[in-house]
């Protein structure tokens, strides 16, 4: 039985009823090869003067592009923004939308910019079909300090640059919540997200974006999570949430501009379903079950609605 501690509500037009099969039956590094080309060719930096962080192009009309990213990586500099593409070339990024337009209920932001070039945009999947120990990839380009500040021991924004290659973590989703924690983040997965991904795509298998990376695990300065209507989250759930990176939910992005049309996904390629092996069915068994007894624990507390 497979089990998934949420659903996020309806997004985008894709068919929930699709076969969930990977790009090809191939062994995880071929499938991480495959998917680091797709992401690649989506995934954006976001700059002014310094680095910001990531982000990804979603949709594309005659020469316009839309690019979803985080509202805290637009927070860490001043427009106005660039936005650099996977050929290195550099557009200025225009806000569109920002999540204080929906009183900070998401932390998102959308940015457009122009271009004469045909750049991809991102296939769109469903967050709603996510299970507890699917495979999830995460994307973007994490922050490197410069030589001069590690050995200064002082880090300012601009001692932090971008490597020129894209980064893809590997990991499996560790919990999806029925109920939106602050700033609308809902999916929580193993991938060891750093910091300048934030805003980068989060795709499954199929090379599909699902949501959008936002908040790594453990993180140091930050205080307990709670839902967006305030309430608190059991204990057992906050300490699974510690530990695991946070995204919010692809079909969320919709919601922070009218210019975000919902869309179809494209075609998925007709591939043959893997078979896990012995030890991933093993881990897959062990996340549903922590799992499980996360949702009896909160259950027991009255704290948090989740279900299977």
């Amino acid at each position: 039985m497979i089990f998934c501690l949420i659903c996020t509500g309806v997004f985008l037009s894709g068919d929930g009823d699709r076969l969930k099969t990977p790009i090809a039956s191939v062994s995880p590094q071929s499938l991480a090869t495959k998917i680091t080309q797709i992401a690649s060719n989506i995934t954006v930096r976001i700059l002014n003067q310094d680095f910001l962080g990531s982000g990804f192009i979603v949709q594309h009309n005659n020469q316009e592009y839309l690019v979803v990213t985080n509202q805290h990586v637009l927070r860490a500099g001043e427009p106005p923004y660039t936005i650099e593409t996977v050929d290195g070339s550099t557009y200025r990024g225009e806000v569109i939308a920002e999540a204080n337009t929906f009183k900070n209920q998401y932390d998102l932001a959308v940015l457009r910019f122009k271009a004469d070039t045909n750049y991809q945009t991102a296939k769109i999947g469903n967050s709603l079909n996510l299970e507890v120990g699917e495979s999830v990839f995460a994307a973007g380009f994490p922050y490197q300090e410069s030589s001069s500040a590690k050995t200064a021991g002082v880090l300012a924004q601009s001692d932090l640059f971008a490597p020129q290659k894209l980064t893809l973590k590997p990991g499996r989703v560790a919990i999806v919540l029925n109920q939106a924690l602050d700033e609308g983040y809902q999916i929580g997965y193993t991938n060891d997200v750093k910091k300048g991904m934030s805003g980068g795509p989060l795709l499954n298998s199929q090379g599909e974006v699902i949501g959008v990376n936002g908040k790594h695990a453990y993180p140091l300065w930050e205080s307990p999570e709670i839902y967006q209507d305030g309430s608190e989250l059991c204990p057992a759930l906050q300490e699974l949430i510690n530990r695991s990176s946070l995204a919010i939910p692809i079909e969320k992005t919709v919601k922070v501009t009218t210019q975000l049309k919902p869309v179809k996904p494209l075609e998925v390629e007709a591939s043959v379903k893997s078979n896990p092996s012995e030890q991933e069915r093993q881990l897959v068994a062990k996340m549903q079950a922590q799992a499980k007894a996360t949702q009896l624990e909160c259950h027991e507390q009255n704290t948090a609605p989740l279900r299977f």
